[in-house]
């Protein structure tokens, strides 16, 4: 029970990979076998073996329940911490982890050897033969064994939890001990002594704190080291709501909404979510669907968030067949009900709690979509996905027009293994082709005939009833959202897969070097599968999409791109799209949007400039440009800019909100209501115009005339943010708090990426004496801007200890 119990919590602690496992099995039976030889050793010399065994039987639960403890909060903290400041890559780290878990496990694996020997010594006056008494315990012992593990892996650790398990192995330790000194030992001060052991190792029990599983579920063997600097670690790793948290047979998974977003983690490595991962679940159902002339039967193997489900069943098809190894990942997806379209429940959908691999080895049934969506391979047992015999097994099911759709990553694994999936997937299908969704994510989508007839469907399957309004969810508007995401042919991808090792069964490199490639930090893929395609060699169809693209398809484009935080990608979208269009004023808007997510706010500038010196007629330029030197912190230079494109188009009111929300967050109460004076002639029944003469006033201390104007701006735009979040701030300055609380959670439903909502919200909490809930609002803040000097101080006042001295 205690290895089952410890092979699970190290995946939680230092990664699911395999040498997480190998080390956990490594230190048990070196533990065991020099416990083995120390035991043998005494119990050759002990007198009272039977106090030497409850003893020794105390002692281990002792050390079990204080390594128990540790890994609760202590441990993963430790973690974290080494991965930040610790300059070990690769196989230093992996080795360096290695040694924790070693130093975790070997005291208790220590008792666990040792107690065998004394165990024997215990019948040697017995009048059985020697062969016999070892026989008997020996079979005990192995039985139990068996019995153990079944019951941890079965029973305790799905229906009681880790930590209840690693309780349950201690407690059984002190009962066997108690056993031994009550049956085994005459004399009263050996009983003495084993009970106060015993009592000791009972108390220890009984005290020990509930594990931090906010802590466990952040996964910070992985994500620590993203976490900004300004930020303490724990306040990042911890930040948001864990909504469901379950420890299964197979793995730990959870659910957390953060900053409006909800993501599925399975044993703290997220594997899904409701906001950045919503382009690349629903693309990995839709494109090869739309491929497909009349898909009727398909295969999902790997449930997740459900969303690729919910994708699949927006087509015409008959059956969909979803196959998930883990209860809990499907207890989890219905946090997701929404996004998913509540695809769990549709009639036609079929889910098998089982093995993928098996499932398409055992079942007779053929479909005309398969799509594999497994975790990544640097995750113990997710190569066997990325085999050769797996591909094998997916061709083998296929319908005579079927198609295949294998998610692969550019991230946390290096050249060589990504090369090797490549090359792995076309030696099964040598027509394959690769898609990019994103910076990040990769489709190989396959089928057993040529693709290229395929392509010209895509537009035609776009027209299905329901299809257009799914992918509009996450802005794939029209057929060139994804005819512009092919990045390669067969051509392209033997070239890229030449030479690289072909994944087998018997020869599964990836598990060993995919943990080595995420321990190493390895670089980013992406450029070099962007460079794959080369000018002018795609498909027909696909190369006459790209040439027609008008500066609207590369903003929508740009616009899908953002949300999967692909700021780089967006940014060259978005400058495509301005140079078939300057004046286009969303785009511009998202070109500041994307320069500064990825720093370029020089070069953003410095286009933007240019483009304002040839069209010097167009007030969105300056506009766009007032706004990304505000969010640098130009503010004197960023009203000049606005005011200078009010003057271009005076009936245009858009350059003067701009100005307007420039001087608000400045707090310039004088020049504000002199903006507001002008955009209420120009629009008196706008929301925006009520809003910030609420602002105006609210800057004044004219409280009761701002609440008016404030609730105006909400009646006439239901939906706007900004103004409930003002509304919050009126009432929170009146005193009313239950009225601050209502209009900032209204606001936070409908924006829940604007850090200052959350300030606001924890700085009302901390008002109310409510130190967990501001913690939580604070910490949510500051994941959306590290740099918030309110949010920082809030969290401080709520939790002194966890913001570091500057």
């Amino acid at each position: 029970m205690y290895e089952i119990a410890w092979l699970r919590v190290f995946a939680m602690i230092v990664g699911p990979t395999t040498y997480a496992f190998a080390a956990t099995v490594a230190a048990v039976i070196a533990g065991i076998a020099a416990g083995s030889a120390g035991g043998a050793w005494a119990a050759g010399r002990a007198r009272r073996p039977a106090v030497w065994l409850a003893l020794l039987l105390a002692a281990t639960a002792i050390v079990a329940t204080w390594a128990s403890s540790l890994a609760g909060g202590f441990v993963p903290r430790l973690v974290a911490e080494h991965l930040v400041r610790s300059a070990a890559q690769g196989a230093g780290l992996l080795l360096q982890r290695s040694l924790l878990v070693a130093a975790l496990i070997l005291p208790a694996a220590l008792g666990f050897g040792a107690a065998f020997p004394l165990a024997l010594a215990l019948v040697t006056g017995s009048e059985q033969p020697i062969a016999g008494r070892v026989g008997t315990i020996y079979a005990a012992n192995t039985l139990a064994a068996v019995a153990g593990s079944l019951a941890a892996g079965f029973i305790a650790i799905p229906y009681f939890g880790l930590q209840h398990t690693l309780t349950i192995v201690s407690s059984l330790l002190v009962v066997d001990a108690l056993i031994v000194i009550v049956c085994a030992e005459p004399s009263f001060k050996g009983r003495a002594v084993g009970f106060i052991l015993t009592t000791a190792a009972i108390v220890q029990m009984i005290a020990a704190a509930p594990w931090d599983r906010d802590l466990l579920a952040s996964g910070a063997y992985k994500y620590a080291s993203s976490v900004p600097q300004q930020l303490d670690l724990e306040t990042a790793l911890k930040a948001g709501t864990l909504l469901y948290y379950r420890e299964g047979a197979a793995s730990t998974v959870s659910v957390k909404r953060l900053t409006g977003t909800r993501s599925l983690a399975i044993d703290g490595k997220v594997d899904a979510s409701s906001f950045g991962d919503m382009l690349t679940q629903k693309a990995l159902a839709h494109l090869p669907l739309l491929l497909h002339r009349d898909p009727k039967e398909i295969c999902i193997i790997g449930l997740g968030s459900g969303v690729t489900l919910g994708s699949a069943l927006v087509h015409p098809i008959s059956r969909a067949d979803i196959v998930e190894i883990s209860p809990e990942v499907v207890e989890a997806a219905r946090y997701f009900a929404d996004v998913n379209l509540n695809a769990l429940d549709d009639p036609r959908t079929h889910l098998i709690v089982g093995d993928g691999r098996s499932h398409l080895l055992l079942s007779s049934r053929k479909y005309d979509v398969i799509i594999s969506e497994p975790s990544n391979p640097w995750v113990a047992g997710e190569a066997a996905l990325f085999t050769r015999e797996f591909f094998t097994a997916v061709r083998d099911r296929l319908a005579p027009a079927g198609i295949v759709s294998q998610w692969a990553h550019t991230y946390d694994i290096n050249d060589r293994d990504l090369r090797s999936i490549v090359a792995t997937f076309i030696s099964v299908f040598p027509g394959g082709t690769l898609w990019t969704v994103g910076e990040g994510d990769l489709l190989l989508v396959a089928s057993l005939a040529p693709l290229d007839a395929g392509f010209a469907q895509i537009d035609r399957s776009w027209r299905r009833p329901g299809v257009a309004a799914d992918l509009a969810r996450v802005s794939a508007l029209e057929p060139f959202a994804f005819l512009s995401m092919f990045a390669g042919g067969p051509q392209e991808l033997r070239r890229y897969g030449a030479l690289a090792a072909i994944q087998t069964d018997d020869r599964m490199a990836l598990e060993f070097s995919g943990p080595r490639a995420l321990a190493a930090r390895a670089v980013d893929n992406a450029s070099t599968v962007r460079q794959l395609l080369e000018a002018g060699s795609a498909p027909e169809p696909i190369r006459q999409s790209l040439v027609a693209a008008d500066a609207a398809q590369w903003r929508n484009r740009a616009a899908m791109m953002m949300p999967s935080e692909s700021f780089d990608t967006a940014y060259a979208d978005y400058v495509r799209a301005l140079r078939l269009d300057p004046t286009d004023r969303a785009a511009l808007d998202g070109l500041v949007q994307a320069g500064a997510a990825t720093g370029r706010q020089k070069e953003t500038l410095d286009l933007l400039k240019s483009l304002a010196d040839t069209h010097s007629d167009a007030p969105a330029i300056p506009t766009a440009m007032s706004k990304l030197l505000a969010m640098g912190g130009s503010f004197d230079e960023a009203i000049t800019v606005a005011e200078r494109a009010s003057k271009i188009e005076p009936l245009d009111p858009r350059a003067l909100e701009q100005l307007a929300s420039i001087l608000s967050d400045r707090g310039d109460a004088s020049r504000l209501g002199r903006v507001v004076q002008q955009l209420q002639r120009l629009q008196p029944e706008q929301a925006s115009s009520s809003y910030y003469a609420a602002a105006a006033r609210f800057l004044r201390g004219d409280f009761a005339d701002a609440i008016g104007l404030a609730e105006q701006a909400v009646a006439r735009n239901p939906r706007y943010a900004a103004a409930y979040n003002l509304l919050g701030a009126i009432h929170a300055s009146l005193g009313d708090r239950n009225g601050a609380r209502n209009a900032f959670t209204a606001a936070l439903a409908l924006d829940p990426r604007d850090a200052s909502i959350y300030t606001n919200l924890g700085l009302l909490e901390l008002a109310s004496a409510n130190a967990p809930a501001a913690t939580g609002y604070f910490r949510e803040a500051l994941s959306l801007d590290p740099r918030s000097e309110a949010a920082r101080r809030g969290l401080a006042q709520a939790r002194p200890e966890a913001v570091p001295d500057p």
